[in-house]
């Protein structure tokens, strides 16, 4: 196949809070095993680095900062990435062959393992992701040519740091099928990522059943109905110490409250 892609091509899109000294962020690539461009969107109230590779930024939430970050890239393949991804020493490698290889895709998601067995990631076969496959993908999981998502951005309402908080990567890949673009996922393993503690996730409650209903309802208003139950039922073990089943259907499928409190409705 004709190589129209390169290692130079590709630009890291890292999201972090609180770095306060330029030392700091250079840990953090030399940690993250980065040797391709990089940008750090660096959220802080103190605001003391100055570096033309970190982009300083008052702003709060994961989403926010990957918008900033799609709006300063230059780059033809962009990556988004938490600062606890580590990289396998070829990711460059597996990333512009899968894109030369795939060249009709605009989306390319390659498998990144998780080091915290109690939040695993999935590893798919290669091909389309739809919206069911969509529910498998982590952010930080998500390539892009950036030519073709320059007007696309995440959901500012959704991903850690909003009420709201998690979800943001569906809706990306949603409004990328919206807009005709092709994601697939390649079963190629780019890094691992440590996922010491969760930034949304708390326990089995009802606020986190409330969310997971909204969720759904945003991504497919006609389906909602049925990924509401089939969450219900695919997860029941893991909750059933905490919430009765159905409770559990009852508290995704009228979210009300939440969209008023989320919206300032």
């Amino acid at each position: 196949y004709k190589l129209k892609y390169k290692e130079d091509d590709i630009e890291i899109l890292i999201s972090t809070m609180n770095l306060r000294e330029e030392n700091e962020a250079q840990e953090l690539i030399e940690k993250m095993k980065i040797t391709s461009d990089f940008i750090v969107i660096n959220q802080t109230k103190e605001i003391n680095i100055k570096n033309f590779n970190i982009i300083n930024s008052n702003q709060v939430g994961l989403s926010k900062s990957r918008n900033l970050a799609i709006e300063t890239s230059r780059n033809k393949i962009i990556l988004f990435v938490d600062n606890d991804v580590i990289y396998n020493e070829n990711y460059k490698d597996i990333i512009v062959d899968a894109y030369n290889k795939y060249e009709n895709a605009d989306i390319i998601c390659f498998y990144v393992e998780s080091q915290n067995l109690k939040r695993k990631t999935k590893r798919m076969k290669t091909g389309k992701i739809g919206l069911i496959r969509s529910m498998r993908i982590t952010s930080f999981e998500i390539s892009c040519k950036l030519n073709k998502i320059r007007d696309i951005r995440f959901n500012e309402n959704y991903g850690a740091g909003t009420k709201l908080n998690r979800g943001e990567e569906q809706i990306f890949l949603r409004d990328a099928r919206k807009k005709k673009l092709k994601a697939i996922f390649v079963n190629k393993k780019i890094g691992e990522v440590e996922q010491k503690e969760s930034t949304w996730y708390t326990d089995w409650n009802k606020e986190y059943f409330e969310i997971q209903g909204k969720l759904y309802k945003e991504l497919s208003p006609k389906y909602y109905k049925l990924l509401i139950l089939q969450y219900a039922i695919r997860k029941y073990n893991q909750y059933k110490q905490n919430i009765k089943l159905n409770d559990a259907i009852k508290f995704m499928s009228t979210n009300e409250e939440l969209v008023s409190r989320s919206f300032g409705k």
